[in-house]
């Protein structure tokens, strides 16, 4: 049994789950189509006093303090400032919507000409010179009430609308500016999700442990001395499915950078989940299936990382964020993979008694954690399936889709039997989700890491759905021809018609034995 199945559902389930703390960073503002670095002697600025209040979280209103100072060209002008989301579906503005700014009350205030930065000084504290330009400035803080709803990145959008100097009234055809604040929308990790967290990593590396009890390397070494096919397998798995994954993400998401990267580095993880059973279930080769699941689990910690600094440096760039490619937690999940299935294999052959007691109870730990992910696990990140979208699942199919078809294909062109081509196409198209979903969550800071694992969970969704189908379809057609795939026991052996020649020659004992075998 190949238990990579158990976790693969198991990711299914949880969702998301903080893995590394987010990084803060002051976004720039400033009005649109202008530098956000440049400021005009008449216009309207605006900046939010403490760089945290950039942060929202999921369910929660929080107040934040945003400064502002506006050139006013008369008295009587007026200045109408809205404030709305971009998404209202990430995060939205409680209140105030909108406000009106008079400049009855602006300050004169002296301009230095000076020099490119402005110097804002009361006029009553300065003798006029011909080097200084007077203005009309006012300035307050404005208080906003803003609530987080979903995980992502959007901006706060204000629109800066100015009085007709006419009659002065605000119209709604009248000249616009806007700012635009990118706020970031977290979720907060409680107690719960903590323990669901770690229920997870125990349960990937038990159950990876035990795969590693489990393996017969009789089986790999049998398959290895044949390498042709097993070659044809790795390169579908590292070159195939990494370019299909970048195709699929360029095509597809490339409007939503982090799925973009969910999709690209599923399509660059090793083979696993439910191949093995699939190929068993399908009358594939199992010794194939087992043999390509290691060989490219153990590959995974030089391939990943090479795909990851090649192609995978175009998804990381997300508006005006770049992400770093954490290589050092990449190589380190991919240790939390490898470590336990090697240590699995040592304890087979070292230590049968403890290989025994870690099969004995792997079925036991196995549907407990499952219980309690999928009760608990599921109740805890519900939020993961809002985030499910058409290009989402579009992108969860294409990937492994594909991978099954195209793997097909170049087994069947390099002239592989039936049953070698089958087990290929299995095994390019059904990936490790499971270590897609640890990588994300714990390499990349979030939100980017938790919206990103979005695309392994509709892949890992849609993964098994047409192997599904096609599976019952064939054991069906199987019970209903058994003649054509009846299995040859011990019995049938012996039941055998006894050869009647020796050396060409028919001898009389030959004759005997046939004859009572016909009687």
């Amino acid at each position: 049994m190949d238990y990579k199945l158990m976790v693969m559902c198991v990711c299914v389930a949880i969702g998301v789950c903080e893995g590394v703390e987010p990084e803060y960073s002051v976004p720039g503002v400033g009005i649109e189509g202008n530098d956000t670095s440049s400021t005009t002697p008449k216009g309207f600025n605006a900046f939010f006093d403490n760089p945290m209040d950039f942060f929202l979280f999921m369910d929660e209103v929080k107040t934040v303090s945003m400064s502002y100072r506006l050139v006013c060209d008369r008295v009587a002008e007026k200045v109408q400032l809205t404030f709305r989301s971009q998404d209202p579906d990430r995060f939205f503005v409680v209140s105030p919507d909108r406000v009106l700014i008079s400049c009855e009350n602006a300050t004169e205030t002296l301009v230095s000409m000076e020099n490119t930065s402005i110097t804002t000084t009361p006029i009553s504290s300065l003798s006029p010179m011909a080097d200084q330009l007077y203005e009309l400035v006012q300035s307050d803080k404005i208080r906003l009430h803003l609530s987080g709803v979903l995980l992502g990145r959007r901006n706060l959008v204000i629109t800066v609308r100015r009085s007709s100097p006419d009659n002065d009234s605000i119209s709604d055809d009248g000249n616009t500016d806007q700012l635009l604040f990118p706020f970031v929308i977290n979720r907060k990790m409680s107690k719960l999700d903590l323990a669901v967290q770690v229920i997870v990593y125990f349960f990937f590396i038990f159950i990876t442990l035990a795969f590693g009890c489990k393996l017969d390397l009789k089986v790999v070494k049998e398959s290895v001395k044949k390498p042709i096919a097993v070659s044809i397998g790795l390169g579908c798995q590292y070159l195939v499915m990494p370019l299909l994954g970048y195709a699929v993400a360029k095509l597809v998401a490339s409007d939503q950078p982090s799925v973009a990267l969910g999709i690209f580095l599923a399509g660059c993880c090793p083979g696993g989940g439910a191949s093995n059973i699939y190929s068993h279930l399908l009358d594939g080769d199992l010794s194939l299936s087992i043999t390509m699941t290691l060989i490219s689990t153990i590959t995974a910690i030089g391939f990943l990382p090479l795909w990851m600094y090649t192609l995978g440096q175009e998804f990381l760039q997300d508006g005006n964020k770049k992400l770093d490619v954490p290589f050092f937690n990449i190589f380190t999940t991919l240790l939390l993979l490898i470590i336990p299935l090697l240590v699995g294999i040592g304890v087979q052959y070292k230590l049968p008694k403890v290989k025994r007691f870690i099969l004995k109870i792997v079925t036991p730990v196995t549907i407990v954690a499952i219980i309690i992910l999928l009760s608990v696990g599921i109740y805890s990140n519900l939020f993961i399936f809002k985030l499910f979208n058409p290009k989402v699942i579009l992108a969860g199919c294409l990937l492994p889709y594909f991978g099954y078809v195209i793997g097909g294909i170049i087994a069947f062109i390099l002239r592989q039997p039936w049953v070698k081509i089958k087990t290929i196409a299995i095994e390019t198209g059904m990936q490790n989700t499971s270590l897609a979903f640890i990588i994300l969550l714990y390499a990349f800071p979030p939100p980017d890491g938790q919206l990103a694992a979005v695309a392994p969970a509709a892949s890992a969704v849609m993964t098994p759905l047409p192997l599904f189908v096609i599976t019952i379809i064939f054991v069906i057609y199987k019970k209903c021809n058994p003649e054509k795939y009846q299995k040859v026991t011990q019995k049938d052996e012996e039941a055998k018609e006894p050869e009647l020649e020796i050396n060409g020659n028919i001898t009389p004992e030959s004759l005997e034995k046939a004859r009572e075998s016909n009687v």
